[in-house]
C-alpha cells in the first residue's frame, strides 16, 4: 500500500520558503528602519489598520499606533539610542500570520524579541514588538586573521 504524504497541521499548512523568506525581509526591514533612523521607513512596517501593539523594555504596552510611532521616533531620535543587530531568527508562521523570534545585540546587552507579522494585500505588516533583557549569549566574530573570537562551544550542553 502506498504511503500517503504526511498531513501537515492546520496552523503549519500552506506557509512556504517563499512565505517564511518573506517574512524574514519584513523582519530585517524593521531593524534596518531601526537602525537607519528611518521614521518613514518604521511607519511602512507597522501595520496600517488592525490591532497593533508594542512592548518596550521596562516599558507600559502600548496598543495605539499613534502612540507606538510615537515612541519609536523619540527612540530613534535620541542621541543615544543603540544600533542593533538582530541573531538567530526564527519564524513560526501559518497562512497570513507568522511569528518570528530573534536576539537583539546592543552594545551593552541583549534582548530577545517577538515580533507578529500580519498579511495585507501589499506584503507583511507588524502587528507586535515585544523585546525584553536576556542573559548574553557570546555570538561569533571572525578577527581580521579569520578566526572566530568569542564562539559558544554548543557540543556543552549541561
Amino acid at each position: 500500500m502506498p504511503r500517503r504524504a504526511p498531513r501537515l497541521p492546520p496552523l503549519l499548512a500552506e506557509f512556504d520558503d517563499d512565505e517564511r523568506d518573506a517574512v524574514l525581509a519584513a523582519n530585517r526591514a524593521f531593524y534596518r528602519a531601526f537602525n537607519d533612523r528611518d521614521a518613514a521607513a518604521m511607519d511602512l512596517i507597522w501595520a496600517p489598520t488592525g490591532s497593533v501593539i508594542c512592548l518596550h523594555p521596562g516599558q507600559q504596552a502600548l496598543y495605539d499606533r499613534a502612540e507606538i510611532m510615537a515612541s519609536w521616533r523619540a527612540i530613534m531620535k535620541h542621541p543615544e539610542a543603540p544600533r542593533v543587530r538582530c541573531t538567530e531568527e526564527w519564524v513560526l508562521g501559518r497562512p497570513g500570520l507568522a511569528l518570528v523570534t530573534c536576539r537583539e545585540i546592543l552594545p551593552n546587552g541583549q534582548l530577545m524579541a517577538s515580533n507578529l507579522y500580519v498579511r495585507m494585500t501589499d506584503g507583511w505588516h507588524m502587528a507586535s514588538h515585544h523585546s525584553g533583557p536576556v542573559p548574553p549569549v557570546a555570538t561569533e566574530r571572525a578577527t581580521p586573521g579569520g578566526t572566530p573570537v568569542g564562539a559558544r562551544d554548543r557540543r556543552k550542553l549541561h
